[in-house]
């Protein structure tokens, strides 16, 4: 009979086990030896189906490297064709961006050149007034020079009539005193009156001429008022076209 041993382990993690002690009533089979092996002749039909057989597993073989092969050309071909289509959808992405960047500079130097158009306006119109005020203020310097150099003359012209009534006023009253005078005993008082007369004549002539040289300056001085004048117009409008 078999004996069986109920044996528990100690308590460890709940587990138990039985061990069975007894041998096994089943009859092991012969163990095959040369001596008491069949013998079995291998014909040549064996080797040829052995040959299909590895033919056929060779077959199957290349056919599955072929299939692997083919799987991976598959795969490489639809890497390239997504790589393909990835760099075709980036080139139409970039081409719109710079058309997008294109039309975004043409609106700005649109933008720039009606500005730019605008102070052109505006600075045409500013130089327009200087010329207008510079015209203006050249007629009233000019219209103040003439009205000065007019003044000038006429004061001229009047200190020289003034002069030229007291020098005939002189003359008459000199031949007053020689008709009056006409004894050897006033011969000196005449020749000093001469001398006199002489002398007042000479200053005056002297006076007059500082006159003269003080108009002639003053006219000198009108006419590069003038032309200063006159060269103010053309140059406030160069500056102003610069």
């Amino acid at each position: 009979m078999a004996q069986t041993i109920d044996t528990k382990s100690p308590k460890k993690n709940g587990l138990a086990f039985d061990v069975i002690l007894d041998v096994p009533k089943c009859n092991t089979p012969a163990k095959l030896t040369p001596s008491n092996t069949p013998t079995r002749l291998i014909t040549s039909e064996d080797i040829r189906n052995k040959l299909l057989k590895a033919e056929e597993r060779r077959q199957s073989l290349e056919m599955q490297k072929l299939t692997s092969i083919t799987e991976k050309f598959q795969k490489i071909e639809e890497a390239a064709k997504s790589r393909e289509e990835q760099n075709l959808q980036f080139s139409k992405q970039a081409e719109q961006k710079l058309l997008t960047k294109m039309e975004s500079n043409k609106e700005n130097r649109i933008n720039l050149l009606n500005a730019l158009k605008e102070k052109l306006k505006k600075t045409d119109s500013k130089i327009a007034h200087i010329k207008e005020l510079t015209s203006k203020t050249t007629m009233i310097l000019e219209e103040k020079i003439k009205n000065k150099l007019l003044s000038a003359e006429e004061n001229r012209l009047e200190k020289l009539n003034s002069i030229t009534e007291r020098l005939k006023e002189h003359e008459s009253h000199v031949e007053e005193v020689r008709k009056a005078t006409n004894t050897s005993k006033d011969v000196d008082l005449e020749e000093k009156i001469m001398e006199k007369l002489h002398n007042a004549l000479v200053y005056r002539e002297e006076q007059l001429e500082k006159i003269k040289e003080k108009i002639r300056e003053h006219e000198k001085h009108g006419a590069e008022v003038r032309e200063k004048a006159k060269n103010l117009s053309p140059n406030s409008s160069s500056c102003a076209d610069k």
